[in-house]
């Protein structure tokens, strides 16, 4: 396994954890892993400038018995090497680096509530520094299944969301309804047949017709017959009334 593929492979999957388990609260897990994904991150890009440099002492006669650099020295070494972090954001790893210490070795005494309200401030340094300082785009890096969390968590899924738009308004035909995969608006062109395709998550099962029961038109995933579309909502209000019914039949109502 190469250098790149070990450090970049590892940092991907800690940053998926880390956004997943923010959402879903598990927030210590999250700090866990988002400062293990910006550790990887860092030490990839000192790597790329020569792979001695994410190790501690690099004159050492053996350096893969080498322990690497901490988190810590990170950011100083990176700017000794022309790569520039800003004192906020350095000052922020650390922060996160001294939470994850502390929930993995002794009682965490930081301010729950104050972690959970920075933790997307790190996760967009991280998502920032992929771009400009690896070339690698965020909707590149996370799989299509994490973009409506990513849209909620971070400031710089916007630019990405932009791009989307710009590319929808020069094909035409736009919708102003959501993408029902991705959850961005205004990234919909609706194409032949009813179908609509997504510039931003590249969704095509999805077409664009009025709902036979609420009547209103809509973007929908379920697949039209001749005898009417059901639009999402819809189609979910009929299978909770469908589960109710075999409940009250259960219960010999």
């Amino acid at each position: 396994m190469t250098r790149e593929k070990s450090l970049l492979s590892s940092a991907q999957q800690f940053l998926i954890e880390a956004l997943e388990n923010h959402n879903d609260g598990k927030h210590d897990f999250a700090i866990v892993h988002a400062v293990t994904a910006a550790e990887l991150l860092l030490k990839e890009r000192l790597a790329r400038i020569h792979p001695a440099l994410i190790f501690r002492n690099v004159d050492a006669p053996t350096l893969q018995a080498e322990q690497t650099i901490s988190l810590a020295k990170l950011p100083q070494r990176l700017s000794n090497f022309g790569v520039e972090i800003k004192a906020q954001d350095a000052k922020l790893v650390g922060k996160f680096a001294e939470w994850r210490n502390q929930i993995v070795h002794h009682m965490p005494s930081f301010d729950a509530k104050a972690a959970e309200s920075q933790l997307p401030q790190l996760l967009d340094f991280l998502a920032a520094f992929l771009r400009s300082e690896l070339q690698t785009l965020l909707e590149d890096f996370l799989p299509k299944g994490m973009f409506k969390t990513a849209g909620v968590l971070l400031k710089e899924w916007e630019r990405v969301v932009e791009q989307a738009r710009a590319q929808a308004q020069k094909e035409g035909n736009t919708l102003s309804e959501p993408c029902p995969a991705c959850g961005a608006t205004a990234v919909l062109c609706l194409r032949s047949e009813k179908r609509v395709f997504c510039h931003l998550c590249e969704a095509k099962r999805y077409h664009y017709d009025r709902c036979t029961e609420c009547g209103q038109l809509t973007v929908s995933s379920f697949s039209y017959f001749d005898e009417g579309n059901c639009c999402d909502s819809c189609l979910q209000a009929v299978g909770e009334n469908y589960i109710q019914t075999l409940i009250d039949i259960e219960r010999g109502k």
